[in-house]
């Protein structure tokens, strides 16, 4: 949102990239007539999954197939609140220092093994040891435990006030403890892919194709209404193929002539499929926040607070995004890294940093740290998401102004970010883009990047502290503003823009809640 790596800086890089979690309706509104039980939605996606374990690999397309197979104890509904998903019930001590969870009875993996408290402890205490955020929360937990085999106890060594929010967000997803032992970094094989969610895999032609079936064994939870991930799930699918196509003028002809149903295409590509009468354009809610990522750490040129601070002003923003927004209609020039639809982390704080553009100063700041004209800069970057690329090329251009050159090495995501944590020190800048609509400052790519680029910093530390001790929304959000101020002054990140996603799709598409590639309640037209 949304992609890995075999480390802790893999998955601080690719959770955080995952596309928001905000979505529409549990099933389709009254003039999508009624559902129709059956058929196969052909869905293109832009990469291959590489892996199917969404702790190991949490990327964008991973995440979306993986959300039809796997679940949460907690969900994010349309409204970004965390709704219940395996959790029946759960009780908090008034010390808020312990939380009791009943799980859900009758619910299945589909090997037809019931969830037992087993399955969710080793599930959690794999997130705590292999997930950046299980990682960043670990420090303010005692004990996950299993009190009986439908309880689960989390102890707390002090109040967390995200922590719902945390187990609803990626990376929490609930696997057997059988295949849980041994796993390498990289994550388990497609054998191993089992779940409890409405669709199962079915078969995996790596690079081409992947095929999910309906888990017969399905148990839904009964809320129509949360929409998002969360509420009731029908499956009425038969079959989603998920076919890649990495080439956008393949992806569009293909959606035209009806090779496939559903493609989330490149913004450029917005407005003429918005005018074809033919097809059915829906901006989707959250979006993504647009980055580039200088490298703090040593052996970087961008090591220098200094270097960063030239970066900031040397970047044209708006002719960026001009260059590849696409249409106005989804790109919002904002330092924000959270969408607007995101009201508990939206914010305007660091904006004055985010509108600043001087070439001038910015040469003199670089002259300073000794990166003057013949300089080379490192860019590291992706086809597999277009705009990283478009992006690269445009910092490109603007350094060649001042008489810096570039080497850009570009990769498949996976070696890309493999490449950014092989050798700390061997690339100055990359592209990324991150999920806008998270919900806890620990799932935060501005706010836990220290890994990958090493941005860490007390003051930080303090800050994420500060949040996790508040009580209320409104001393909560106090503290989002001093965190967005602060990495508009450290500059983990540099925000170009938000931008807001779209799908097209067939108009036999009916019951999407225009909730990025989630079908368990879609259908398609007889």
């Amino acid at each position: 949102m949304r992609r890995t790596l075999t480390s802790a800086a893999f998955g601080v890089a690719t959770v955080l990239l995952l596309s928001s979690c905000m979505g529409g309706q549990a099933g389709g509104g009254a003039a999508d007539g009624p559902p129709v039980r059956g058929g196969n939605l052909d869905v293109a996606v832009p990469t291959d999954p590489q892996s199917l374990d969404m702790v190991a690999n949490p990327g964008q397309v991973t995440a979306h197939i993986g959300n039809m197979m796997y679940e949460k104890l907690f969900e994010v509904d349309r409204g970004f609140t965390a709704r219940p998903m395996l959790v029946e019930d759960y009780t908090t001590t008034p010390d808020r220092l312990t939380y009791t969870f009943k799980l859900r009875q009758g619910v299945t993996f589909h090997d037809g093994n019931p969830l037992t408290s087993e399955d969710v402890v080793a599930s959690l205490k794999r997130w705590q040891q292999v997930h950046r955020t299980g990682q960043l929360v670990t420090p303010d937990i005692e004990a996950i435990t299993p009190a009986d085999p439908a309880t689960v106890t989390i102890k707390l060594k002090q109040p967390r006030y995200p922590l719902i929010n945390e187990l609803a967000g990626a990376g929490t997803e609930i696997y057997e403890a059988k295949n849980l032992t041994g796993v390498p970094p990289t994550g388990f094989g497609q054998d191993k892919a089992v779940g409890t969610g409405p669709y199962k895999l079915k078969s995996w032609d790596i690079g081409r194709e992947l095929v999910l079936e309906r888990y017969s064994g399905y148990k839904s939870r009964p809320e129509e209404d949360w929409g998002g991930q969360a509420g009731a799930k029908h499956a009425y699918l038969d079959t989603v193929t998920y076919k890649v196509v990495s080439d956008q003028d393949a992806l569009i002809n293909g959606l035209q002539t009806g090779q496939w149903d559903h493609i989330m295409p490149t913004n450029d590509q917005y407005e003429p499929l918005r005018d074809n009468p033919a097809l059915v354009v829906r901006n989707l809610p959250g979006g993504n926040e647009n980055v580039v990522i200088p490298n703090f750490n040593t052996g970087s040129k961008f090591a220098d607070p200094r270097a960063r601070e030239a970066l900031n002003l040397l970047l044209d923003k708006p002719a960026i995004n001009a260059a590849t927004g696409g249409s106005k209609d989804l790109t919002l020039e904002t330092g924000a890294f959270a969408s607007p639809d995101n009201k508990q982390f939206y914010s305007t704080a660091g904006e004055e940093v985010y509108k600043k553009h001087d070439p001038e100063r910015a040469k003199q700041l670089l002259a300073e740290v000794g990166i003057t004209a013949g300089a080379t800069i490192r860019v590291v970057t992706t086809n597999s998401y277009p705009e990283f690329a478009k992006w690269a090329v445009l910092i490109q251009d603007g350094l060649s102004k001042i008489g810096i050159n570039t080497k850009i090495d570009t990769f498949d995501f996976a070696t890309m970010l493999g490449t950014l944590t092989k050798e700390p020190g061997g690339w100055d800048i990359t592209t990324l883009f991150f999920d806008s609509a998270l919900t806890s400052p620990a799932q935060m790519p501005a706010l836990t990047l220290g890994t990958l680029n090493g941005s860490s910093s007390p003051e930080l530390d303090a800050l994420m502290a500060e949040y996790n001790a508040s009580t209320t929304p409104e001393q909560a959000k106090t503290v989002v503003d001093k965190m967005q101020a602060f990495t508009w002054k450290q500059l983990s990140v540099i925000t170009l823009s938000q931008s807001k996603l779209y799908a097209a799709y067939s108009p036999k598409l009916k019951g999407y809640g225009d909730f990025y590639r989630v079908f368990w309640n879609a259908w398609l037209a007889s």
